[in-house]
């Protein structure tokens, strides 16, 4: 009875091993689906660290898959072992998130925040568990800078300075005369709508040109078909749109032609996606903008891996987006 008891003890404890090597180095598990780059595991066959990288991403939608991309890249260049999160456009869950991350203990974290302000705590929570922070897309904090105790690096456009570009847009597309416009905003909190709308109030000022109505669209094209609509059917006079990413900007210019208006009103967009491009050539956009996803991304990974590998990084890296017209459209190819 003996043996046959320390048999079965020797079979348990073979098979629990074969468990921790199965598992051990496994990806960790997200709320929101995860894929990974870099097939090194935990050391490299040169005996080199694989560094893992947690990254958060403010919600699903096209822009953020073309982000999503280039990360990946960058992943396979460096030999990097990526694990993403989904926020749902939610600052609970992805501070809920932001916390899974520093129990598992990843070395680094990038992240595109779904609040400006929410997601601090986690970030100081982060800085105290030694792991650094790299923001990208969507800044964090209260300042323009979008630099927080804790973040060691941030990359993407400066805001302010994308919403006086669209200024400028308007600008030209109304004359001297001006006109009224209607804002259309992103997802409230997050960085990018707090600081394009500053940015465009701040280039409108000196001209004729008046903000009559703003309102949140939540980066939707179809809530932005009902805004315009809504605005439309209560009489509200206006002669131009300004939409804080062109997703949004070819729904307003689907209500306005809908309402036969289309050649009253201008519509500006930001971001360059394909629905932007095809809304510009079908006359449903009058001005776009146009900066790479793509390179977010990859750029934003590849700034990761140069602070794990003891490299100076920048404070900030700016991408920057550039005016899009019918004229120009040719130099620039969508991704998302």
């Amino acid at each position: 009875m003996k043996k046959t008891m320390k048999k079965m003890l020797a079979m348990l404890l073979a098979v629990a091993m074969v468990g921790v090597m199965l598992f051990g180095c496994g990806n960790s598990g997200n709320s929101g689906g995860s894929d990974s780059a870099g097939d090194k595991g935990d050391a490299a066959e040169d005996g080199e660290k694989t560094y893992k990288v947690a990254v958060l991403i403010a919600g699903l939608n096209a822009y953020f898959e073309a982000t999503r991309e280039g990360a990946n890249q960058a992943a396979e260049e460096y030999g990097l072992e990526l694990t993403f999160y989904d926020g749902g456009w939610d600052a609970e869950t992805q501070l809920s998130q932001m916390e899974d991350c520093i129990t598992l203990g990843y070395d680094i974290i990038a992240l595109a925040a779904c609040d400006a302000e929410g997601i601090v705590p986690g970030i100081e929570a982060a800085k105290e568990a030694g792991i650094p922070v790299v923001t990208f897309t969507n800044a964090v904090g209260s300042d323009e800078s979008g630099m927080v105790d804790g973040v060691v690096s941030f990359v993407g456009q400066n805001e302010v300075t994308t919403g006086k570009l669209c200024a400028q847009m308007a600008e030209n597309l109304l004359g001297e005369e001006g006109g009224k416009v209607v804002c259309l905003e992103g997802v409230a909190g997050t960085f990018c709508q707090i600081y394009r709308a500053k940015g465009f109030e701040e280039g409108i000022e000196g001209t004729n040109i008046e903000v009559v109505y703003s309102q949140v669209a939540d980066w939707s094209k179809e809530t932005a078909m009902s805004i315009i609509e809504d605005c439309i059917s209560s009489g509200l006079e206006f002669d131009l749109v300004f939409c804080q990413d062109d997703g949004m900007a070819a729904g307003a210019g689907q209500a306005l032609e809908e309402a036969g208006l289309k050649d009253k009103v201008k519509v500006i967009g930001i971001g360059g996606s394909k629905d932007g491009f095809k809304a510009m050539e079908d006359g449903l956009i009058d001005g776009d903008t146009f900066m790479s996803a793509v390179e977010e991304g990859h750029t934003a990974i590849e700034v990761c891996n140069k602070y794990l590998t003891g490299e100076e990084v920048p404070e900030r890296t700016e991408l920057v987006q550039v005016e899009v017209t019918l004229d120009n459209m040719g130099d620039f190819e969508p991704e998302w």
